[in-house]
């Protein structure tokens, strides 16, 4: 069964994700601070529902620390601002998607079901791009040998251009390949994730390549 962490200081909504949750098939955990919620990711977590605006360390900045631990258990944001900004604030510290309240049950349960299915999606053997190796099986990413840490998305998105290495994908096709049942995704939260990448990269962030006009795309060139 499917465990779901929901973090979320309001008692009552709480208790609505909870019952819609486990009426849905899934098992739950409640925390109503991020400071309790973080002592309560596990193994098991395979998803975490998580309110922006918490008494104390806030959503964004719990998923920023659970992603620079190495943590890439997916994250949806709930939360009832829902500007331009917030948007790219909630992909940037590591969300993989974001609900503006009020949503509908059926929404939440769409959403979820499509977060869980990308993260548990087929993968297997290990694809390399020069320096960088990642093992699709493990998720690991290494370059030149040493592990690095991604966020689930950024980890998709590199995922996806080094199975297609040498191709050069739009903004627009790289949402859709990756933010299925997600229309409010904008062109620039993919920027947002491609700027993160390629500051990891350091010194090989030349791997990753873009092209005005054509998009982004994996490329090692020997020297």
């Amino acid at each position: 069964m499917e465990e779901i962490l929901i973090i979320e200081d309001d008692a009552d909504l709480r208790e609505i994700l909870k019952f819609s949750l486990e009426r849905a098939g899934y098992t739950t955990l409640e925390a109503g601070s991020a400071e309790h919620g973080m002592d309560m990711v596990s193994d098991k977590t395979r998803l975490i529902l998580l309110d922006v605006m918490l008494p104390g360390i806030s959503g964004y900045e719990m998923a920023k620390s659970l992603r620079e631990k190495g943590c890439r258990t997916p994250i949806i944001f709930l939360t009832a601002r829902s500007s331009e900004e917030d948007l790219l604030s909630g992909f940037a510290s590591g969300g993989d998607d974001y609900m503006s309240k009020p949503f509908s049950t059926a929404e939440l349960l769409a959403r979820i079901g499509a977060v869980l299915k990308r993260s548990s999606a087929d993968r297997s053997g290990a694809v390399s791009c020069g320096p960088l190796v990642i093992d699709l099986e493990t998720e690991k990413v290494l370059l030149d040998g040493t592990e690095i840490r991604l966020s689930r998305k950024e980890y998709e998105i590199l995922a996806f251009l080094i199975q297609n290495q040498g191709k050069l994908f739009t903004r627009s096709q790289i949402i859709k390949a990756l933010w299925l049942d997600a229309p409010f995704v904008i062109d620039r939260t993919v920027d947002v994730h491609i700027a993160h990448i390629r500051s990891k990269l350091d010194v090989h962030k030349g791997l990753l390549v873009s092209r005005v006009g054509f998009g982004y795309g994996l490329k090692y060139e020997e020297e």
